[in-house]
């Protein structure tokens, strides 16, 4: 049991590095903010969380360092 809880949060690491390494902030925000009812927006947000954190980070840390 603790194998599969392991490999559904490897998973969903996985899937939001990806999300966070190949779209940019406004196509997230298009897929997953604009055109959503309440519902989606509170699910995909919650799912996609750690891809926009690493988002955020990406984006002040290039604004630090220039």
């Amino acid at each position: 049991m603790n194998i599969i809880v392991f490999l559904i949060i490897l998973l969903w690491l996985a899937f939001n590095c990806i999300v966070s390494k190949a779209m940019t902030t406004k196509e997230m925000q298009t897929k997953f903010v604009d055109g959503q009812n309440v519902v989606g927006k509170i699910a995909t947000n919650i799912f996609y969380a750690p891809a926009w954190f690493l988002k955020l980070l990406k984006i002040t840390i290039i604004k630090t360092v220039k």
